[in-house]
């Protein structure tokens, strides 16, 4: 069966739905999946990020889970990257061990897969707040399109010389299975998975935006990394057209530093390399903070947020209302302030 649309279309290949082979020389390499998904209403969402550091001989995974007002929160930063399992019996990654599984097999590269977790989660906000209770993720997902890439790039820090290193988010469309303390809940729901393999130094701020919807769907980032001009990208692919590359990302948000749930509102304009411009308002569903002190040689604190947000969006969309997720990670302690 092929698939129903040209999953190269941006120099990816169905390899490239795999792990990759990593530099030992790189205290920074980092390969990464993750998985963003919510349904129509916003009163259910996920985020599922696994990611290894092998030179550091660590395994880094986190869930999120928003469910009827509540976040559930999976996070463990120093799981041993020896008992991680690559490329084995189907699966592209798998672990088992310490009250925490999670796998990820993919059907056809590229157009299908599963996600499975299942492990302890602590509640951070809710009617259950304190409590820690037994949950289990699978996620049934399909590409609604090919997976987007601007290739390797020219940030030295982000390059290996001998390796291969690139990523790729995809919008997709999954089926989820969810069940939190024995009681299981099954939604439809949309999004994105990214996967990343290279250096990947943490130490830049960025803000990203994920949108997908029966219309359209929509990926756009900016980053900011020292000593580099700001790197402005991303994707909108409408339901009935062709994936195109983002020319132009302006977000115009304010950020409320006192607040994780409330901490982003303003409006988003980006321009297509058709010519489209897409706008829309940007409004906080709920969020919460992500713990990344860890990632850093010397460790600090840095504002890195994840907001489930309504967006709804003017002139050719004029009248969508959509969830989506919005991340942004800001060094608080260089006065970062204001728009990204």
């Amino acid at each position: 069966m092929s698939a129903p649309f040209d999953i190269s279309q941006f120099g990816i290949v169905a390899e490239d739905e795999y792990p990759h082979p990593f530099s030992p020389d790189h205290m920074d390499w980092n390969e990464s999946y993750f998985f963003d998904w919510y349904n129509d209403d916003a009163t259910f969402a996920g985020h599922c990020r696994v990611g290894w550091h092998p030179a550091q001989e660590r395994l880094l995974f986190w869930l999120f889970v928003y469910h009827n007002n509540e976040w559930l929160v999976i996070e463990e930063y120093r799981l041993p990257f020896s008992a991680l399992t690559l490329n084995n019996d189907d699966k592209a990654f798998s672990y088992s061990g310490w009250g925490l599984e999670c796998s990820y097999t993919p059907g056809q590269p590229l157009v299908d897969g599963k996600l499975s977790v299942k492990g302890f989660a602590r509640v951070i906000s809710g009617v259950r707040l304190g409590t820690v209770l037994p949950v289990a993720v699978d996620l049934q997902l399909e590409a609604v399109a090919p997976p987007h890439s601007r290739g390797a790039g020219e940030v030295e820090s982000h390059s290996a010389e001998g390796y291969a290193t690139n990523r790729y988010e995809q919008p997709m469309k999954a089926q989820c299975t969810t069940s939190i303390a024995g009681i299981e809940s099954v939604f439809d729901v949309r999004g994105e998975r990214d996967h990343s393999w290279g250096p990947r130094p943490w130490d830049m701020e960025w803000a990203f935006l994920v949108i997908n919807n029966e219309q359209f769907s929509l990926q756009a980032t900016v980053v900011n990394i020292p000593e580099w001009p700001a790197i402005k990208m991303g994707y909108f692919k409408p339901a009935d057209a062709a994936m195109v590359n983002l020319t132009d990302v302006d977000f115009q948000v304010e950020y409320n530093a006192a607040s994780p749930e409330q901490a982003v509102s303003g409006t988003i304009v980006l321009t297509g390399e058709d010519g489209s411009v897409i706008r829309a308002d940007m409004a906080a569903v709920s969020g919460t903070e992500i713990d990344i002190t860890h990632t850093f040689a010397i460790p600090k604190r840095t504002e890195y947020r994840r907001s489930l947000v309504r967006c709804t969006f003017d002139d050719t969309y004029q009248g969508i209302a959509s969830p989506g997720w919005f991340e942004c990670n800001r060094n608080i302690d260089s006065g970062s302030s204001g728009n990204h």
